[in-house]
């Protein structure tokens, strides 16, 4: 379609481009050419897209994204966020890593969360800095932990715990890391929030 409206689609590519499979790069791009046009001198940040990222699914969705972030630490792409009257799908970003959360249902890809398959559907695993710390501040957010943390032969230190629906996120740092690192303060992590139910 080609109006006078054609310059404002254009600052919302996300109403104009398909949404599956939805690219949250094309939205990130269009945001930081926004940015550097109004505020000169401000960098345009390249987040490359991994090749492969997993997509979990949730019958609550934004209460998964508000967890996720507050107990694990992930980070939204918020402006790649799409929101639609059955769903809404979000990027977070954890280092590197890059995980797509939905809603759940046969009309989304049949994909299922935990919560109706009843067992664990996924585990995710992710490196993390300071783990010590990361699973006080999981378990201070309600997540359920699976495993405590512990030392592995083959050179991690390492938890896992379920999210809010439960998927099982398994967390870890290289040994050596931790040994050159100050423990951080129990203090710093002081968050409280409502649990999640476990896989056997």
């Amino acid at each position: 379609m080609t109006d006078d409206l054609d310059p404002l689609r254009r600052l919302r590519p996300d109403l104009v481009l398909p949404d599956d499979p939805p690219d949250p790069g094309v939205l990130s791009r269009e945001r930081d050419r926004l940015l550097s046009a109004i505020l000169p001198g401000v960098p345009q940040r390249r987040r490359p897209m991994p090749a492969i990222y997993p997509r979990l699914a949730y019958r609550d969705e934004m209460a998964a994204l508000e967890f996720l972030i507050r107990a694990f630490g992930l980070t939204e792409r918020r402006e790649a966020r799409m929101e639609h009257p059955d769903g809404m799908l979000a990027w977070l970003e954890l280092g590197d890593g890059l995980v797509m959360i939905g809603r759940a249902g046969e009309e989304h890809h049949g994909l299922h969360s935990p919560l109706d398959a009843g067992r664990c559907t996924a585990m995710i695993n992710a490196y993390v800095e300071d783990i010590d710390a990361h699973h006080r501040r999981a378990q201070a957010s309600g997540a359920e932990i699976v495993m405590e943390p512990e030392d592995m032969f083959w050179g991690d230190r390492r938890y896992e715990a379920l999210d809010l629906e439960g998927h099982r996120w398994h967390f870890a740092e290289r040994l050596a890391d931790t040994a050159t690192r100050t423990p951080a303060s129990a203090d710093d992590y002081t968050t409280q929030a409502e649990g999640g139910d476990q896989c056997e």
